[in-house]
């Protein structure tokens, strides 16, 4: 991704951390003080409504992508 700025809170994502990989789904649940960086929560046991109630994992905005494959 490009652009952080098109990350907001609750933006659905995909996070490959390297060319290859089989990448992540996500939720961004905040930003994080380093413009290149977001919280985002991966593994939530499929209760993806209740995010907000799991642990994230600060993630470079470069390995993210808009939507789930």
């Amino acid at each position: 991704m490009k652009n952080p700025e098109d990350l907001h809170e609750g933006s659905i994502v995909n996070y490959t951390p390297y060319e290859g990989a089989a990448p992540y789904n996500g939720i961004v649940k905040r930003h994080s003080d380093d413009i290149d960086k977001v919280f985002v929560v991966y593994h939530c046991g499929g209760d993806w409504e209740n995010y907000k109630d799991y642990t994230a994992a600060l993630s470079p905005v470069s390995n993210l992508e808009l939507g789930w494959v």
